[in-house]
């Protein structure tokens, strides 16, 4: 049987005790000063890490491109300087003074795109590759690879083609009829394999000037280098909030390397964009620190261009962000 509700026979009584807790509670609240201030090692302030990179650089900032795909998420630059900026539905073509110049109709969305050493283009859609050829028409499609696949960054060189799987978290080895080979980056004890940790749709990889692929561990905060067959050679990991350092739960975003050989880091959260010297994972210098972005914000693509220009799709400001170096980098001292 439900029991009945129970009602007080001193209202009065009830209602003064609610006045008086509600009056003790609104006075230490009014007053902030009956709350101390906890102590300095219980306060979590990253007002410090704002200003960490608040340091000179020598690149300043160009004039934008503006690209008028809908919803930009990819770039790659081909071997006349021609910028490609991916879409939904399209790829839009940019000459070198910024001008659009020709439109790529895509089937779906262009996540990543590719250029392969004879010319054609490879643009990543979601669980798919379309092969396009010089006229930029389909060749090929590559699909099937697994039930859920995700594929966030294409690195091809002449024999064979990497496609980076953040759904998956591991790289996909093919070669050019899209036939997996091998998968690269799942944990292997035996070979002294961490495994690739991707919390997020950010996951990037490319070839260094020795033809070398370097995959983005994001969940480690670093960089690891694999052979075709799936050993690992090298890798470091810089978790940190200072400017040395990557933070956050997955970067850094965005990897490319220069003409020298450096590699050019792009972080989320903390935008900030950096060179390393790759072999020992070095700092070596900014580019562009966070006071540049807004904040809490990731950029959707990174591209070195063959004059060292660091090109920038931001989301935000709907532009693609020039960075061009003004001196030559200063050359370090070996010790």
């Amino acid at each position: 049987m439900k029991e009945p509700v129970r009602k007080t026979k001193h209202p009065y009584i009830v209602g003064a005790c609610v006045a008086a807790i509600a009056g003790f509670y609104f006075y230490l609240v009014a007053d902030k000063t009956k709350f101390p201030e906890p102590g300095e090692n219980l306060v979590y302030d990253i007002k410090k890490f704002e200003d960490v990179d608040n340091v000179a650089t020598r690149y300043k900032e160009g004039k934008p491109i503006v690209p008028t795909v809908d919803g930009p998420k990819a770039m790659e630059i081909d071997g006349a300087g021609n910028l490609f900026v991916g879409g939904k539905g399209a790829i839009a073509v940019y000459d070198a003074s910024g001008a659009e110049t020709s439109r790529i109709a895509v089937d779906g969305a262009a996540t990543c795109l590719e250029f392969t050493p004879d010319g054609r283009l490879l643009v990543g859609l979601e669980d798919r590759v379309a092969v396009l050829g010089a006229d930029h028409k389909t060749m090929a499609t590559w699909s099937g690879f697994a039930e859920r696949t995700l594929i966030t960054s294409i690195a091809a060189n002449a024999e064979e083609v990497f496609l980076a799987d953040a759904a998956n978290r591991c790289v996909l080895r093919v070669d050019y009829d899209g036939k997996v080979l091998n998968e690269i980056g799942k944990a292997d004890e035996a070979r002294d394999i961490p495994g690739l940790e991707v919390p997020s749709p950010y996951f990037d990889m490319a070839f260094d000037d020795e033809g070398s692929l370097w995959v983005v561990n994001p969940g480690k905060l670093g960089l690891e280098r694999y052979r075709s067959n799936g050993d690992i050679v090298t890798s470091w990991y810089r978790p940190s909030l200072e400017l040395d350092g990557f933070s956050g739960c997955c970067n850094p975003t965005h990897i490319a390397f220069n003409s020298a050989g450096r590699l050019v880091t792009c972080e989320k959260g903390l935008v900030r964009v950096k060179i390393y010297e790759v072999t020992a994972g070095s700092f070596e210098e900014l580019v562009v620190g966070s006071k540049s972005f807004k904040v809490a914000q990731s950029v959707s693509d990174m591209v070195v261009d063959a004059s060292d220009r660091v090109l920038v799709l931001d989301s935000r400001q709907k532009a693609v962000r020039i960075f061009e170096p003004e001196a030559p980098a200063v050359a370090k001292a070996v010790p």
